[in-house]
């Protein structure tokens, strides 16, 4: 069976973490049907950690995790 994302076009995305308090400076790359992806990507970080979002290359938006545990919220802001 066909998963419903495998039918839609995908882009490729990149969370860019800097180097911080929180952790290192990485880079993450993956390819999505959407950006919305991108949290459940993000969500192993450590709470308060900043990344840039990438869609082919270019800034879409900044994330940042506001709590970890059962009721995580995220802050999305303007690209950067």
């Amino acid at each position: 069976m066909i998963a419903a994302q495998d039918l839609t076009e995908r882009a490729t995305y990149t969370l860019r973490y800097e180097d911080d308090a929180l952790g290192l400076d990485k880079r993450i790359e993956f390819e999505a049907a959407n950006p919305a992806y991108a949290l459940k990507i993000a969500s192993v970080e450590a709470a308060g950690r900043r990344a840039l979002l990438l869609e082919n290359g270019q800034p879409i938006c900044a994330l940042v995790k506001g709590a970890s545990g059962d009721a995580p919220f995220w802050i999305v802001t303007a690209r950067r």
